[in-house]
């Protein structure tokens, strides 16, 4: 038995992956490839350059499920994805 929960959802043009296991959450937003972790540091946070995945800037929430509802908030609101809009939103 897997304790893996993955979901998945299309809110216009993107795509939301969410991902938990026991280890901690992921949220990818497709096609920017913007990938929002708790992995290897502990604290939540975004990698907001996909061509340089070691850059990560912390964000200030922890919960999987928040991080994602405001992630969806603002692609339902928003006519134009913008990483640094969406992280001001996350801090």
């Amino acid at each position: 038995m897997s304790r893996k929960t993955q979901d998945k959802t299309s809110i216009g043009d993107k795509i939301l992956y969410k991902v938990k296991t026991p280890n901690g959450w992921s949220i990818v937003i497709m096609p920017d490839n913007i990938l929002i972790d708790n992995y290897h540091i502990g604290k939540a946070h975004i990698h907001p350059d996909p061509q340089n995945h070691v850059v990560k800037v912390e964000i200030g929430f922890d919960d999987c499920d928040k991080v994602f509802e405001i992630i969806k908030d603002y692609l339902n609101v928003s006519k134009v994805f913008d990483v640094e809009e969406l992280l001001e939103m996350l801090k």
